[in-house]
């Protein structure tokens, strides 16, 4: 008796492995997912949920055709839709590492909402290889220090080349403004707490004009009171009464984030003032 049950349990193991197709040169995590490492860097940290994560990644079929050519991805770390997908994947990563990872084509077209099933999914069977290089592991905060020195440097050559193309020659202030005097004014520049009064025409880099007081009354507002952009606060301060100026304004001391009408998000302004009385 003793014997036909280690025989059944034998078969019931040979089953088992036939069953498992394994692939040579892979190990099999407890996802299910099979994993080959070619360079791996233990002194660096996995990714936790919601950190940044640049990759840069293939996707092939089995007999290697391409089922997406190597490209550079940003994404953020999220729990797995199903067992050994590519967040699985991704959770056995340190910055740095690179890898292959086998996963199966169909769950993963239908869990990440793709539109069609390609026709090389024939079955439940068909597996895609994933190879994975993270460049990068930054959380939240760091991910948005980045693109936002990144958008601020092509701001300034935006601004630059500008100033250059329009032979504008202008003062920089450690905020970031542009300012240069096209008509000297005469007494003391404005004081936070003292009315402004000003005409003035807006318009983006490219020259498209979104606002202007020509043509109806002049604009007053309370220096320092934050009622105007922080360009216009820091712009206006600087003139003198009937003096005139352009003020070449950053995004970040303009409307930021934020479209405003016909100024698109993150966009650098160009304004024309002339600062008419001060009181």
């Amino acid at each position: 008796m003793k014997t036909d049950k280690f025989l059944l349990a034998l078969v019931g193991c040979l089953f088992f492995i036939s069953c498992d197709k394994g692939y040579k040169g892979f190990e099999k995590a407890e996802s299910g997912l099979y994993y080959k490492f070619y360079l791996e860097n233990t002194t660096k940290h996995v990714p936790d949920y919601d950190e940044i994560i640049s990759i840069f990644m293939t996707i092939q079929t089995e007999n290697d055709s391409f089922v997406q050519e190597p490209k550079h991805i940003t994404i953020v770390m999220q729990k797995p839709k199903f067992k050994g997908d590519i967040f699985d994947a991704l959770a056995l990563m340190h910055e740095g590492d690179s890898a292959t990872f086998i996963i199966n084509a169909k769950q993963y077209y239908d869990k990440y909402n793709y539109s069609q099933i390609p026709s090389f999914v024939k079955d439940d069977k068909t597996m895609l290889w994933f190879t994975i290089k993270v460049d990068s592991i930054l959380s939240f905060e760091q991910y948005q220090t980045i693109i936002n020195n990144i958008r601020q440097e092509n701001e300034l050559k935006d601004m630059l080349s500008y100033m250059q193309q329009n032979n504008i020659s202008a003062s920089s202030s450690t905020s970031g403004l542009f300012y240069s005097e096209t008509k000297a004014g005469t007494g003391n520049s404005p004081k936070p707490g003292q009315f402004c009064t000003v005409n003035y025409t807006g318009t983006l880099l490219d020259g498209t004009l979104f606002d202007s007081s020509i043509g109806r009354e002049p604009f007053s507002f309370q220096l320092g009171a934050g009622q105007v952009i922080q360009g216009w606060e820091e712009g206006v301060a600087m003139m003198k009464k009937n003096g005139k100026a352009t003020l070449i304004i950053p995004s970040h001391l303009a409307y930021g984030e934020r479209s405003m009408g016909n100024i698109p998000a993150y966009s650098p302004l160009v304004f024309e003032v002339e600062l008419i009385d001060i009181k």
